[in-house]
């Protein structure tokens, strides 16, 4: 994994930015907002750059692809078609002991609860690889959205090397200030090309997943998908009893509770009986608590998918809140009531809000994704049937 690359501006540069900018305190002060808010971009664009490319994956192709068509390759994927393959060859495992005329309780019993384990784990497989599919997807699509913002931010900060400049030629700034100035664009460029990198490395992470190497349509995901009501928790606590970990804890209090009936005193000694019956007893416990833990570990994928929905309807409100403002900072720009660069710093202070709205998106859908693997229960438009 290649580790994500963490975009600073440095606070020195900002406030020589913010001295170059404009005379008397008071406009150093208006600007010193401008330049704090780079600092704040330079945050935003940091990011999710995670992953390289995998080897040996299909060959290129160039259609747009959108969020289904690459949810859509995951039967494809390595670990999907090797869990496939273990439960067909439990299941031809299953047909053969059955047919075998010979065969004792324990040997169907073991091979019955291969095929349920073998399933459990294909499922599993496949809901894993659904999730790591999306979560490449978002990463494309909001890293596309970072290099917009780290753009923005370099263009506000060449706006403000002009500003200083100009004030330097009109003596009411000095060479220092617009050295200064040149070197927080300088940050805001290499924030820029950090940015891009990101974006590369994304794109490259989604291809090395899916094998699709064409473009990718990066349109937001439909409300109606993110908002659909969750089946009820009996469902949830009824699917504990489908997972791997507590499917092998109960085949094995199965095969304990077999052994027990399978001794009798006729045959055998009360010290293996007490034996028998102690292991069971044991076995049922360490499924109690096994089942216990389980049941935690849902109630909090429950409320992670709770807490991400409020988090994205606030980021969804203070979106609709900063296009408000930008719409009214348009009208006083028209008006002559405040200079362009002011207008520049409200549509950056917009572009913020936009990129922390399509973050909070994500992290609904990847919370829904996660409850969807972390149960078994196959969630509506995102099971990718």
């Amino acid at each position: 994994m290649t580790p994500s690359h963490r975009l600073t501006a440095p606070a020195a540069g900002l406030r020589r930015l913010a001295r170059a900018a404009a005379p008397g305190h008071v406009a150093r002060m208006r600007l010193a907002r401008t330049f704090a808010l780079l600092a704040a971009v330079a945050v935003a664009v940091a990011g999710i750059l995670t992953s390289g490319l995998a080897q040996g994956a299909p060959p290129a192709t160039h259609e747009a692809a959108g969020l289904d068509d690459l949810l859509a390759t995951v039967d494809g994927r390595v670990g999907v078609v090797t869990a496939r393959l273990d439960l067909d060859e439990a299941e031809r495992a299953l047909a053969r002991t059955e047919a075998d005329p010979l065969a004792l309780r324990l040997d169907l019993t073991r091979v019955r609860q291969a095929v349920a384990l073998a399933d459990a784990e294909a499922r599993a497989a496949r809901f894993d690889a659904l999730a790591e599919v999306a979560g490449a997807w978002a990463r494309v699509r909001e890293t596309e959205l970072q290099v917009a913002l780290a753009a923005a931010a370099r263009d506000l900060s060449a706006r403000a090397l002009d500003i200083a400049r100009l004030r330097a030629e009109r003596g009411s700034a000095t060479r220092l200030d617009v050295e200064e100035a040149a070197t927080s664009l300088e940050d805001a460029e290499k924030n820029l090309a950090a940015a891009q990198d990101g974006l590369a490395l994304a794109r490259a992470d989604l291809a090395g997943l899916t094998g699709h190497r064409g473009a990718v349509d990066l349109r937001p995901l439909e409300r109606e998908r993110l908002e659909r009501t969750l089946p009820a928790d009996a469902v949830f606590e009824a699917a504990l009893e489908g997972l791997p970990t507590l499917l092998q804890i109960a085949h094995g209090v199965e095969l304990a509770g077999i052994a027990v009936e399978l001794l009798d005193p006729s045959f055998a000694s009360r010290a293996q009986i007490e034996q028998a019956e102690t292991q069971l007893a044991q076995a049922e416990a360490g499924a109690a608590e096994a089942r216990r833990g389980l049941a935690l570990r849902t109630r909090a994928l429950l409320n992670a998918v709770v807490t991400a929905r409020e988090t994205d309807r606030i980021a969804r409100d203070a979106l609709d809140q900063a296009r408000e403002r930008e719409a009214i900072e348009v009208r006083r720009y028209e008006a002559g009531l405040i200079a362009e660069i002011a207008l520049e710093q409200t549509r950056l202070t917009t572009r913020q809000a936009e990129l922390r709205a399509v973050q909070a998106e994500h992290g609904l859908m990847l919370a829904l994704l996660d409850l969807q693997a972390g149960t078994l229960v196959p969630l509506e438009g995102w099971d990718g049937r």
